[in-house]
């Protein structure tokens, strides 16, 4: 046992030393660098309305890509955001409890209710599990709407914060998601990921070969409530106020498109998925009326009530990716850099 161990860490410590040799590894540096030192040049809208929810939904994405990883989908992942979210904020102001604690109390329970509910369901194919969560979130909604005297799900309350808005609370979320995207690269890269990748290919083989499946989703499972549930108290501090609409379908979409857009399978897809779609939903809404104003004129019937035109620009953006670009951005951007780095040498040579 003790010797499994060792070889088990010795093969940790060498992944380590190699990657922190590549190449990969200083371009991630130079890009953690940026989000460091950028920050406190920029507007505080930028910081807060931006910059920090990329963060915080590149943690919720990411952790709907690793249970993806292990062969299934979830299209109600929102119920886990929410449960950490609202859990979070519950405890630190009934109890009294720190918010730092209770946030990773909230987390916990995101886990434990995953843990339920992925022990009826593990054994369930990809998109029949995708309709239980999906039901499960319709659920929960009903659930703590109907508790609304202690949850306070309908009206909303304010959220307890850890550190202030602005740029200590941007620095809490990036050492939050840079810790919990490292968390979940190793998960994938070590023995349980392998398992998880085998399962996705192949179920039959993996079984063949001695992996306990349902184990090994149920796994999945738990890891992937926790961060949906670190997220969804991060989200509801950013925001300030924790309201039951935290519980819409959108937000059960919304890590499935950041995967897609940015690179299903990839642990930099979410990470870019999550920067798309964030600025997109921060600055398109700005331009929302002028462009109600331009097709009323223009069609006097078109009325101005209904969802944003910046969905309208979302799911065309989407669309064009699933055509284009199946397998994402981040493809795209690697053969970019790799064609200029190949263009630089060549430049060398000469």
């Amino acid at each position: 046992m003790n010797q499994t161990l060792i070889n088990s860490l010795g093969s940790i410590k060498r992944k380590i030393v190699n990657f922190s040799r590549s190449q990969k590894f200083y371009l991630i540096l130079a890009a953690m660098a940026i989000v460091v030192i950028l920050p406190p040049f920029l507007s505080n809208y930028v910081v807060s309305e931006v910059l920090t929810p990329m963060l915080i939904f590149a943690i919720y994405a990411s952790s709907w890509n690793l249970l993806a990883s292990s062969g299934q989908g979830s299209l109600g992942h929102a119920a886990f955001l929410g449960i950490g979210g609202f859990v979070s904020a519950l405890i630190a102001i009934k109890l009294g409890i720190p918010p730092i604690i209770a946030l990773f109390l909230g987390s916990l329970l995101s886990s434990a209710i995953g843990f339920l509910i992925g022990l009826t369901c593990v054994r369930l194919k990809a998109w029949f599990l995708a309709m239980v969560t999906f039901g499960f979130s319709v659920i929960i909604v009903t659930i703590f709407s109907e508790l609304d005297d202690f949850t306070g799900a309908i009206m909303g309350f304010p959220t307890p914060l850890i550190v202030d808005r602005g740029l200590p609370f941007y620095y809490m979320s990036f050492a939050f998601a840079a810790i919990s995207i490292l968390a979940m690269y190793l998960v994938m890269k070590s023995k349980i990921g392998l398992a998880f990748k085998a399962i996705h290919q192949n179920e039959l083989e993996a079984k063949m070969v001695g992996i306990n499946t349902g184990k090994y989703r149920l796994i999945a499972f738990v890891i992937s409530t926790f961060f949906a549930g670190l997220a969804g108290g991060l989200f509801a501090q950013s925001i300030r106020y924790i309201h039951v609409s935290v519980f819409d379908p959108y937000y059960s979409f919304l890590p499935l498109m950041m995967c897609v857009i940015g690179g299903l399978g990839t642990i930099e897809g979410p990470i870019i998925g999550s920067a798309i779609i964030v600025t997109i939903d921060s600055y398109l809404p700005r331009i929302d009326d002028a462009l109600h104003g331009l097709v009323g004129s223009i069609f006097p019937a078109v009325s101005n009530v209904g969802p944003p035109l910046r969905t309208l620009g979302l799911g065309l953006f989407l669309l064009v990716i699933v055509i284009f670009a199946p397998k994402g951005v981040t493809p795209l951007i690697k053969k970019t850099y790799n064609y200029l780095r190949n263009s630089l040498k060549e430049e060398k040579s000469k």
